[in-house]
């Protein structure tokens, strides 16, 4: 990324450790021996957890790179929503077009609040994939939890990159997110197994800023779609925390995000920055 090429990748985030969930970011990689003569790595490394070393050779895009991640794709998808991705108007439709009905009733993207802001679908595009699997699509069908004030979790969007749970224990040290088993598969919840006001939270939103989908979104305006983006310093405190504010196209503040190249915060935000605005 710093050398200005792109490799998929969906359970990384800039600030937090590499985790290696996705495993979108597969490659091939030789390293030098003590003779000088190359070996290839087992397997396909992940490059986000694979150390660098003097004079290795990396392959991050070949047709067996490509073929690969599209079959991980394809495990992902088998459990998420994806009629947003298959049906064939996805190329003529807008955020705000009305749903013509060629995909499932709870399917359709009008249906995300992460529509056409949601990660998963760019990389989807990016892998050029055709949609046709032999998976079976096992919707989860899971309640909406909406216990907790502030924000929506819906875990049939799920994809388990656990880019919430590391950013609240990693970087916000509040641990008040963890991994779940629930009858063999993972999901997202509290660390205490109880709502998120009795688990410590501090509602600073740095879960809804880095989930890639949308398993975890503000309640408020949850469905507004930005036309336009403001940049402004935060106005609750001394610190000048650095926000990009996102304005619908009735002039209303919907969402204020941290900026994550400013120097007082690195994309972080308090409890009244992120939801202590009006408008």
């Amino acid at each position: 990324m710093d050398a200005g090429m792109y490799i998929p990748y969906l359970c990384y985030y800039p600030g937090m450790k590499p985790f290696g969930a996705c495993r979108m970011c597969v490659v091939t990689a030789e390293a030098p021996g003590p003779d000088g003569s190359y070996r290839a790595l087992p397997g396909s490394p992940a490059s986000c957890t694979t150390p660098v070393s003097p004079g290795m050779r990396v392959t991050s895009s070949s047709s067996e790179l490509q073929g690969l991640r599209r079959g991980i794709m394809e495990l992902l998808l088998s459990e998420h929503p994806h009629g947003c991705l298959t049906c064939h108007r996805v190329e003529l439709c807008g955020p705000a077009d009305i749903c013509l009905r060629h995909v499932t009733v709870n399917d359709r993207c009008v249906t995300c609040p992460k529509n056409e802001r949601c990660e998963l679908k760019d990389t989807v595009r990016y892998l050029e994939m055709e949609m046709d699997t032999p998976l079976t699509y096992n919707n989860r069908h899971l309640p909406l939890a909406t216990q907790d004030p502030f924000w929506d979790m819906d875990m049939n969007l799920c994809i388990v990159c656990a880019r919430c749970v590391r950013v609240c224990d990693e970087v916000r040290g509040d641990s008040a997110l963890t991994l779940q088993m629930r009858s063999g598969r993972s999901l997202i919840g509290t660390s205490q197994g109880t709502s998120l006001l009795e688990s410590g939270c501090e509602f600073c939103g740095a879960c809804i800023d880095v989930c890639p989908t949308g398993a975890l979104v503000e309640r408020d305006y949850k469905w507004d779609k930005a036309v336009e983006t403001v940049n402004t310093i935060c106005p609750h405190c001394p610190v000048g925390c650095e926000m990009t504010l996102e304005i619908n196209k009735r002039d209303r503040m919907i969402r204020a995000i941290p900026d994550r190249h400013a120097q007082a915060n690195q994309g972080q935000g308090c409890f009244k920055g992120k939801s202590a605005w009006s408008s």
